[in-house]
């Protein structure tokens, strides 16, 4: 028997091999409606919650950021999200979104996706007002659009807001207003709606924009 040729080069990653490149026969292009930046930060101002997003510098401290298509050139503030994320630890934002910068285009699904859809990323601080007005939320109950047990999880959500818990709003509004969420996002952007209080403000916000906005 003799031995199996030892081939010349070692394939370490798929993405390494162009006979292992996805042809583009085997790809169809789809146009989906994603939430964008600016439609994130009014979403959030009607739960009392200040996004100061921008897509001219990374913010300093800590915050919420997001990557988005780069399709849109020059207007990333309007582009479709694709990842929504916060950063808490040491160096903020900055080190964080820099973190995810290197992995451009390497073996991680994130990279992979910031490369192949030429993706930006948009940063600001998060502040939280005091007090705000949610009488929009039972003018939704009272209109029959949103049930009666959201005001009580809206009341329970507002009483954490850290900025973990306006990641997870974020996601789930990303899921709820879009034709998909984020796709980069496995983090709180399960299939299931359920019953999280983060899960009930953030359909109400897009019961509320989308009022606002004449989409019935």
């Amino acid at each position: 028997m003799t031995e199996p040729a030892v081939p010349s080069h070692e394939v370490s990653t798929p993405e390494e091999s162009d006979e292992l490149a996805p042809p583009s026969t085997l790809l169809s292009e789809t146009t989906l409606r994603l939430i964008t930046p600016l439609t994130l930060q009014a979403g959030l101002r009607l739960i009392g919650v200040v996004w100061n997003v921008s897509d001219k510098e990374v913010a300093d401290g800590a915050g919420l950021y997001c990557w988005v298509h780069g399709a849109r050139e020059g207007d990333s503030l309007r582009s479709g999200v694709l990842y929504i994320g916060i950063a808490e630890g040491k160096g903020g934002l900055k080190t964080r979104t820099t973190d995810e910068e290197s992995w451009r285009g390497g073996d991680h699904a994130h990279g992979i996706a910031l490369e192949r859809t030429h993706a930006k990323v948009v940063t600001g601080s998060v502040d939280t007002a005091p007090d705000v007005d949610l009488e929009w939320v039972d003018d939704l109950i009272a209109n029959g659009r949103l049930l009666p047990e959201a005001r009580a999880h809206m009341n329970a959500w507002r009483k954490k807001r850290p900025t973990k818990e306006v990641e997870e709003v974020a996601i789930r509004l990303a899921i709820h207003l879009g034709d998909t969420g984020a796709p980069v996002n496995s983090f709180h952007a399960g299939a299931w709606r359920n019953d999280r209080p983060a899960d009930w403000v953030a359909f109400a916000i897009a019961r509320e924009l989308t009022r606002r906005h004449g989409g019935g």
